[in-house]
């Protein structure tokens, strides 16, 4: 239970696909019409007591960033607009801007969507690819779903047509 005095909240869900190093997440706060402004505040709170430096965010919008700043994180935006317009490469361009945060610093990389659907399992399993953590996108799709995410015909059209970027 979180008291007036907690500082930090943490987050309803995510996943660490590098332990310290790489996680993914919703949004924090939570997303969509169940985002709260204190919450984000709490879990961005927790995220830096995890060792998170940097965020990188796939929002469509910039909503957060100018707070992650403020409050010392690093920022990375590479927004998933529409699946119909080119979605793959939208991926990729996240991809690349999560491995470019990675080697950049020696602290943590928190990667959001907006919610944990299915552009966040493409996600997941986009970046297991281009770590070498599973062997195609079947086996790298399955883990996303492991991990709790939803994976149907988005998250699969998103991968399927997507090349990860090597580190």
């Amino acid at each position: 239970m979180i008291t007036s005095t907690d500082r930090s909240s943490e987050p309803r869900f995510f996943v660490w696909l590098l332990a310290g190093r790489l996680a993914i997440a919703e949004r924090p706060g939570r997303g969509g019409r169940s985002h709260r402004r204190a919450l984000r505040e709490r879990e961005t709170t927790w995220w830096r007591e995890q060792g998170v430096t940097t965020v990188v965010s796939g929002m469509r919008s910039r909503h957060g960033l100018l707070e992650y700043a403020l409050n010392g994180l690093a920022i990375r935006w590479a927004p998933l607009r529409d699946v119909e317009d080119d979605g793959p490469a939208q991926l990729r361009e996240l991809v690349t801007a999560a491995l470019d945060a990675l080697e950049a610093t020696d602290g943590g990389v928190l990667v959001h969507c907006d919610r944990a659907n299915e552009w966040l399992a493409a996600v997941d399993a986009a970046l297991r690819l281009a770590l070498d953590l599973q062997d195609g996108p079947s086996e790298a799709l399955a883990a996303a779903e492991a991990d709790g995410l939803p994976v149907g015909s988005i998250a699969t059209s998103l991968l399927g047509d997507t090349e990860a970027p090597s580190p």
